[in-house]
Formats: structure tokens, sequence, C-alpha cells
């Protein structure tokens, strides 16, 4: 991401001044994470107007299959109407604002409210609403489901609450690339696993977390047993950056052949994954915000059709029910580290050469939420 243009109102901390150059600049201040003016404006500026990951096309294999969700409070489901062709709607009722849709499942006929009854059809169109004949100026076109923007890539699913986004391939467009290179079926993978974690944190500092591998050797002496420190290939775009370690033999319970692929991706702004060696799997980890000091961690574990692979029981149990609960731990205690008097701001270690240990991707996170936040501001 090009940092070369200036945040016109840089955040101010007890050590300076926010600053473009990474090798210099402070970290966010503390208040970034507790005040909840801040979370607020966060919600509209950066959830409510990004592609967010909603999913994945084989959740809803067939018409007339959907599925419901949230993106940062917000009720919303996907869909496939008649024709195959995927929608995502607000999943509330036009006429009081109950909700429509729960879980997952396949529809018959048309979506019904269970309030009173109104239904709509596939396309989103109001097709009934009872007694409302006599109701004046009552016109059915003027309550149809409120639409949302839904993308594809590489069999992903992303939506963008913004009517007005600009499209999904104008700073993603080589997203979906980089995951085909590895995986080249992915779209043809299912979700074999879900997960879900509330976390006491705020969703930044997972995501902060997640984009820096200086904590490994320290918190995960088992993963750094397991990953290579150098990068075999790297991409860097706008929105989403691309990691390709390789990795070493591994140890027992964990026997890895030297060499395998490790993958990670970043994608704004809550979309981290990880393709883990030995098996062919893709864990799509995303930050739910849930409150200024709260959050939900979703993983969906993807791997082809079929019986699934023991190896990739054996990294998943050693990633999730291991290395993310040490993660968790990690950012709750952070967490409470901010709220305290007696820290306001660090550094960003990095140095000129961006070694393995750099936190330049974690300067280029907070860098997009205070762009994102400066043009809410207008």
């Amino acid at each position: 991401m090009n940092t070369s243009s200036s945040v016109a109102s840089r955040p101010v901390g007890e050590r300076g001044a926010f600053q473009t150059n990474h090798l210099e600049s402070p970290t966010l201040p503390s208040r970034y994470y507790t005040d909840d003016a801040i979370y607020r404006r966060e919600l509209h500026a950066v959830h409510y107007r990004n592609w967010c990951y909603i999913g994945h096309v084989s959740d809803i294999p067939r018409p007339r299959d959907y599925f419901t969700d949230t993106i940062a409070g917000q009720p919303i489901f996907v869909m496939r109407d008649r024709s195959g062709e995927i929608r995502a709607f607000f999943n509330v009722c036009q006429h009081r604002g109950h909700e429509l849709l729960k879980g997952r499942g396949s529809l018959k006929v048309g979506i019904t409210c269970p309030y009173h009854a109104w239904s709509y059809n596939l396309d989103g169109t109001l097709r009934n609403a009872p007694h409302t004949e006599t109701v004046a100026n009552f016109d059915r076109a003027q309550f149809s489901l409120r639409t949302i923007n839904v993308a594809q890539s590489a069999g992903m699913l992303f939506v963008n609450l913004d009517p007005e986004c600009e499209p999904f391939e104008t700073k993603m467009g080589r997203f979906g690339e980089t995951i085909t290179r590895h995986l080249p079926d992915f779209e043809d993978y299912v979700a074999v696993e879900r997960l879900h974690y509330d976390i006491g944190a705020n969703w930044k500092v997972v995501v902060d977390n997640f984009a820096e591998a200086y904590h490994i050797p320290v918190a995960h002496p088992e993963l750094a047993r397991v990953l290579d420190e150098g990068l075999d290939d790297f991409v860097q775009e706008e929105r989403f950056s691309y990691f390709l370690y390789r990795s070493r033999t591994g140890f027992e319970g964990l026997e890895i052949e030297a060499g395998s692929p490790y993958v990670a991706w970043m994608a704004w702004p809550t979309l981290n994954m990880l393709s883990l060696p030995g098996s062919k799997n893709l864990l799509v980890l995303r930050m739910l915000p849930n409150g200024v000091g709260q959050c939900s961690e979703r993983v969906d574990i993807y791997a082809p059709e079929g019986p699934v692979d023991p190896k990739l029981l054996a990294v998943k149990s050693l990633f999730m029910d291991h290395f993310n609960q040490q993660d968790i731990g990690i950012v709750e205690s952070v967490q409470r580290g901010l709220s305290s008097l007696g820290y306001d701001q660090g550094r960003y270690v990095c140095d000129p050469e961006d070694s393995w240990f750099s936190e330049v991707p974690l300067h280029t996170f907070h860098w997009q939420v205070l762009e994102a936040l400066e043009r809410l501001d207008g």
C-alpha cells in the first residue's frame, strides 16, 4: 500500500504523532482501542463501506439456497435465486423491521416474514402484504428488500453495505489469482468445519496480532519449529497481502515434508487466511466487531469434498486448539494493557530491510484505518 500521502489529522499520543514512515512512527494511541466514539466511527468508516468476506459458493450450491450472517451487527442474507444468480439483502422486513430468515436452508417459494406475513419474491420485490388493499397510497413497489452488493473471487463471497461502493475488482482484482495459484480447485472446496470464538479485545487488536510474525518465536515456539523465516513469494496490493513461506519438517504428531507451502493472506478490513502445510486446505478467519472491547472471531475451514485428510485434522488441532488459544490469551491481555493508565503508545519494530520480524503490515493496517476515518469525516 502507498502511504506516501499524508493523513491530514494524524493522531497524537504521548510519544508523538503517527508517521507515514513506518521506520519512525509510534503506534496508534491506546484510545483507538478503548474509545467508544472512535469505535462507532469505525463501524461506518470501515465495516459498512468496504468489501467483507461472507462465505463461499459451496454454502449455497443450489437455487433457493440461502444463509444468514451479520456484518458489524447488520443482519444480512445471501441466496441464489431461481436462475442461480447470487444475491444479498438486508435481512429485515420492510414493514416493521423484523428479521426474515434464520440460519441456513432452502426456500420453497419466497421469503415470508414471521411477524405479519409480508412475503417477498426471490429478487427482493414485495409479493404480498396482507390487508393492505385499502391502505391509502400503498405501493408495493416502494417496499422491496434493501439490496447489498455482492462479489465473487475464486469461489469466495464478499459483500459491501455501501450502495455506492467501487467494484470489488478495483482494488482486489488479483486476490483470487493468489488463491488459485496455490489451490487451483478452491472454488470446488467445501466447509468441513466452522468455529466461533468470543474474544475480549477490540477487533483491531486481533488483526494486529495476525499482521506480524515478531511474536511467533516467543509466544508460539512450536510454530517457530514448523515455519521457515524466509519468504518464497510476496504480493502487496492496496487492499490485500499474500505471503508464501516454506515449512520445516515439523515434529512428532505433526510430520510435514520440509519445503511444503505455508501461505498467509491479509485482506482489508478483517479477513485473514492460512493454508497450512501437509494437506489441501484454507482456514478463513474474520474478526467481527461486537463493541469497543469485544469481537467475535469466525473461522471457516475449507477442504476438497470427501473424507477429510487426517493430516488436516492434525494441523487444524494444532493451529486452532493450541496456537489460536494462545493468541486469544495474548490479545485479551493486550486489550487490558491498552486500558491501563501506564500505557499509551509504543513503536513499530521495523528495519530498513523489512526482515521477517518487521511490523510493516501492522503500520499499513493502521494507516488504512486512519484513512477510512478521514474519508468518513470528509
